[in-house]
């Protein structure tokens, strides 16, 4: 950043994300131990699922049956665009434009741009989202998202082309043969393999549940590269705050741990071997169980408070 000044948020940020003097990265030999406990928990799972019939895990999966199997079940097989997801997916391809674009461009013509660019994609179908927005929800969308990467260029630090920043960067790990597929797209990713850095942009607070998406992150991404990322990171454009968690063993461990968990009732639900289990939580709000499910009604209603 020779020649730029950075504001005192922007310092901030650069400081949590700095690599320490005392830094080693990992051996091959911890991603073969962790990888090899995976398999060996992981086996009884996999015989269940197949190349053709994988069980195929991400961090929503992950995130959805560890928070309440019953919205898990109801929503596995579905997908709808909605204004906050349109809106991160503009949001990454804005900062895209910004990291790779050399001339100096305005946030408004940024985001313009990322809608241009996203309605014309192909991808997926959050073109044709968009498109069925009225001139009114368009401008909304538009105002956010122009907030948020203002709020991004005011707080986070001008990334250096030699940090090699990648954006919405996918990874993918396949155990068993492809039997049981570990898939992520990291929003921001910094750094070399052993001294990678992963970042998730969040528009609003961060909670728990954020730090273990990251674990999971970092688990693949040492089965992919044979090392581990030297840090995870989860930026609040709201808050314009930091939260930083170094990579090792313990979190490695962790991370595992709440995978094999999550298979196993992953499984056991695509099963049927049991009724799915109610948790009432921050989910029941977009929950399509919400109108018929007792729990989930009375944490609307405010008589429970089990966020996470």
């Amino acid at each position: 950043m020779a020649g730029e000044t950075l504001n005192p948020i922007q310092q901030m940020v650069l400081d949590a994300l700095a690599k320490r003097a005392d830094f080693v990265p990992t051996t091959p030999e911890l991603a073969d131990e962790i990888e090899s406990h995976l398999v060996d928990a992981l086996e009884p799972v996999a015989r269940n699922y197949s190349p053709t019939n994988a069980l195929f895990i991400t961090k929503h999966k992950l995130g959805s049956v560890h928070s309440c199997e019953a919205h898990h079940v109801a929503t596995r097989d579905t997908f709808a665009w909605s204004v906050p997801s349109v809106r991160g997916t503009v949001l990454h391809k804005a900062i895209e434009l910004l990291l790779n674009v050399r001339s100096s461009r305005s946030p408004g013509d940024l985001v313009d741009d990322a809608l241009d660019r996203i309605v014309e994609s192909e991808r997926g179908t959050a073109s044709d989202f968009i498109a069925s927005l009225s001139p009114a929800e368009q401008a909304e969308l538009r105002a956010g998202v122009v907030d948020l990467v203002t709020k991004y260029e005011d707080s986070f630090p001008p990334l250096k082309p030699e940090w090699r920043p990648v954006v919405e960067s996918p990874a993918k790990v396949n155990l068993f043969g492809g039997a049981v597929v570990l898939s992520t797209r990291s929003d921001l990713t910094i750094g070399h393999p052993g001294s990678k850095v992963i970042i998730d942009m969040k528009s609003g607070r961060v909670t728990q549940s954020h730090r273990e998406d990251l674990r999971f992150y970092s688990l693949v991404e040492t089965l992919k590269s044979r090392q581990a990322p030297r840090l995870t990171a989860t930026f609040s454009l709201e808050s314009q705050r930091i939260d930083t968690e170094a990579v090792g063993l313990s979190t490695l461990r962790a991370a595992v741990h709440r995978l094999v968990e999550g298979a196993q009732l992953i499984d056991e639900l695509d099963r049927q071997a049991r009724s799915p289990s109610r948790r009432a939580g921050v989910q029941c709000r977009w929950c399509p169980l919400a109108a018929s499910c007792d729990e989930g009604r009375a944490h609307l209603n405010g008589e429970t408070d089990n966020d996470y």
